[in-house]
């Protein structure tokens, strides 16, 4: 599983959700997980994903399991 650090920025036109932080502007900062190759991300063995967005004390909740292997 990869983890890639995003933050979100609101502007005058709606908002933007890019990797790059920019000091001094106020953003919500993600966590994009995302699955290894032939796998699935879940944090409840019932509802599986390839990739999410979730906050930093979310992380811990999510793992991988093979791709097969899901119900």
């Amino acid at each position: 599983m990869t983890k890639t650090i995003y933050y979100t920025y609101l502007g005058e036109n709606g908002t933007v959700t890019t990797p790059i932080y920019l000091e001094g502007i106020f953003s919500v900062k993600k966590y994009l997980l995302a699955a290894d190759d032939n796998k699935v991300l879940t944090k409840d063995g019932i509802h599986f994903v390839e990739h999410i967005y979730v906050s930093e004390k979310d992380i811990p909740l999510w793992y991988e399991i093979d791709k097969n292997g899901q119900m």
